[in-house]
């Protein structure tokens, strides 16, 4: 009796240590791994996972003790399961053996890891289930009521810190958002008026260059230079029209549209220089449902990424284009596999004029990032230096 007692002050004082270092750090991440780390040692468990109720499933978003077999398992439903009646009746729930258990969807993981409790305690926070807390053991175990209960107030604990971690996240991109918006916001102002004095000394010259260029070959003059010129007037033409779009994006015509097509007319203008590059074009389409967007702007987006993933592969390689469907919406992936982009240049991505390539104007990313947020999707670039890059896009059904 004195070493039962002895223990669980033991324990009780761990938990109040738990709680602690969970209030410590609002990184989201870091918490999320403090709880299944902490639970674990706590009741000496085998394997413990925080699963999150999403889109009428349960996602899992840290696991301590995990092998392949329990990685690799599918999504849990959150009907007919045992983490599923935890969150519908918000009581714990013990299982002697998840092999006999008729609710415990994945025996064979369970066998291949090993396990065979099972304590799920429910995860709340201002009076709703959030999710379950689950901790395994690799022998047969009955949970007594002091062990229920301490799990139990480590996963009240956790839910408080994790809506905490998820606030400070929200408010801290809701702040990064709002800065940025009011830089692209000054700097479009600033493209409008430089593009439109631009715009009539260019027209001029590249009037007197046509002029200038007829003459020069009807009377046989060297033209080469003059060639030149022009070209770098259309150049110069091009850079305009990207301020004014960047400065001045035109509402979007929203109709339903299958991405894959569009993003094929794309890919086919890409085509030829790709092939100029020995590029292989991949592609992976899944059936996805129609979304409502504007198809010349999407295409504007897509023509922008894929261009940026063709440039980076000078030397040949493979470009990989991928639609999914996911929760609310539609994923495209743009994948090369190129050289990466530095850390130091990742971060800015965004910002107007940062680019990597010689010659770039670096509108073609804050354009498709102002396009996508547009028809309220996302945009974001994924890439570590060495292992290429992918640009990913989400847009809602």
């Amino acid at each position: 009796m004195l070493e039962e007692v002895r223990q669980r002050n033991e324990q009780l004082a761990a938990l109040v240590e738990i709680g602690r270092n969970l209030t410590s750090t609002l990184e989201i991440g870091e918490v999320l791994l403090r709880v299944v780390r902490d639970a674990r040692r706590l009741l000496q468990g085998k394997l413990t996972s925080l699963m999150l109720e999403r889109g009428g499933g349960f996602e899992t978003v840290a696991t301590d003790g995990a092998g392949p077999a329990y990685l690799s398992r599918g999504r849990p439903s959150l009907h007919d399961t045992v983490a599923g009646r935890v969150v519908q009746t918000g009581q714990p729930i013990t299982v002697e053996n998840v092999l006999a258990e008729p609710g415990f969807q994945f025996t064979e993981m369970a066998e291949a890891e090993g396990l065979v409790s099972l304590l799920s305690v429910p995860m709340r926070t201002k009076g709703r289930v959030i999710g379950v807390l689950n901790l395994y053991t690799g022998e047969r175990r009955e949970f007594r009521a002091h062990e229920v209960a301490l799990m139990t107030l480590l996963a009240q604990q956790s839910a408080v810190a994790i809506e905490n971690a998820e606030l400070f996240r929200q408010v801290r991109e809701t702040g990064e958002g709002l800065r940025a918006a009011e830089k692209l916001a000054a700097l479009g102002r600033l493209s409008a008026g430089l593009a439109h004095e631009l715009r009539n000394p260019l027209n001029t010259l590249s009037v007197l260059a046509y002029a200038m260029l007829e003459q020069a070959a009807a009377s046989g003059l060297r033209v080469a230079d003059l060639e030149v010129v022009q070209s770098e007037i259309r150049r110069l033409n091009l850079l305009v029209d990207q301020f004014l779009d960047f400065a001045r994006p035109r509402p979007p015509r929203f109709q339903r549209q299958r991405v894959e097509e569009v993003l094929e007319e794309a890919l086919l203008l890409i085509g030829p220089e790709a092939a100029k590059k020995k590029i292989r074009l991949d592609r992976t389409w899944e059936v996805t449902p129609r979304v409502w967007a504007d198809g010349d702007q999407l295409k504007q987006v897509f023509l922008n990424l894929l261009l940026n993933a063709v440039q980076a592969m000078e030397g040949g390689g493979r470009l990989h284009a991928r639609t999914q469907r996911t929760v609310g919406g539609v994923v495209i992936e743009i994948r090369d596999s190129g050289p990466g982009i530095p850390e130091e240049i990742r971060e800015r991505l965004f910002e107007p004029f940062v680019t990597t390539r010689p010659g770039g104007t670096g509108l073609g990313l804050p354009i498709s990032l102002r396009i996508i947020e547009g028809h309220s999707g996302k945009l974001r670039i994924e890439s570590s230096e060495g292992e290429g890059t992918a640009a990913v896009v989400w847009l809602p059904i």
